[in-house]
């Protein structure tokens, strides 16, 4: 029985020390195709990355390599689904001028875009701003149609208030395909009702901790029924972000910070 316990201590602490030290600083890239038939056929070379809930921590060095990964990634489009802040912390102009001048080094092809996340509310107008000067474009309960390659488009929408969907859904011209962008991703629950086609979010950092055979297990409100990477509901394809960053507590286990990227594949 003493060995037992020892072994348990010895794992435990294995296992603390790994999830705070080292997987934390792991940072991977997933790729998806968006398994989408009614995409018009130009969009088919389009390449998008999506990050999430950096939740700055004033870790510079850890920021410019979120950087340079997604700038490796050559994107035509990307999409940050929020919480660039952390609000345990306070920012000084120092930090703010910082994070505007890394945003403006982020490269796309097209346009980048990006949510509000519930941590970005106690700073929203130095996040507005922040995104604005950095030549992001914030999606706030809006729609922009997207064209590339031909005159056919899709609709992007970013949103935080679902009530709003049916509005931001209605296009002067024919779209065959919609993507939302949400940061928390039980806004997914209403949007499915509506038929949208492709939800990109964050917000559950995936759960945190992922055991064997288990979901993540630390269950944030916003996330309590979509928390892992991917799911199919009817039509809809939705894909989380496991996000960055942490809010209270440095450490993920077996659930690496980690950038999406995405595809379409008819």
């Amino acid at each position: 029985m003493k060995k037992i316990i020892i072994l348990l201590i010895i794992v435990i602490i294995a296992l603390f020390l790994y999830g705070h030290y080292i997987n934390v600083n792991n940072l991977k890239i997933y790729n998806y195709k968006i398994q989408a038939q009614n995409i018009p056929d130009s969009f088919k070379e389009l390449k998008i990355v999506h990050f999430s809930d950096i939740l700055y921590d004033k870790d510079e060095a850890k920021l410019d390599k979120i950087i340079t990964t997604i700038n490796n990634e050559n994107a035509d489009l990307v999409i940050f689904s929020g919480d660039l802040f952390n609000d345990r912390y306070s920012y000084k102009d120092d930090d703010l001028n910082y994070l505007k001048d890394e945003f403006k080094k982020i490269k796309a092809s097209l346009y980048k875009f990006a949510v509000i996340g519930d941590n970005d509310l106690k700073f929203l107008n130095s996040y507005k701003d922040l995104l604005y000067e950095s030549g992001f474009k914030l999606l706030d309960n809006e729609n922009m149609l997207l064209f590339y390659k031909d005159n056919t488009p899709i609709n992007i929408i970013g949103i935080s208030d679902v009530n709003k969907i049916d509005d931001l859904l209605k296009t002067d011209v024919e779209v065959s395909h919609t993507i939302v962008i949400t940061h928390e991703p039980d806004n997914a629950i209403n949007l499915i009702k509506n038929g949208v086609n492709t939800i990109l979010s964050g917000h559950s950092l995936g759960g945190i901790i992922k055991l064997p055979y288990l979901d993540g297990i630390i269950k944030k409100e916003g996330a309590k029924t979509y928390i892992n990477s991917y799911y199919k509901e009817n039509d809809t394809e939705i894909f989380i972000s496991n996000g960055l960053g942490y809010e209270k507590f440095n450490y993920r286990l077996f659930n690496a910070p980690s950038i999406n990227t995405y595809q379409f594949k008819k």
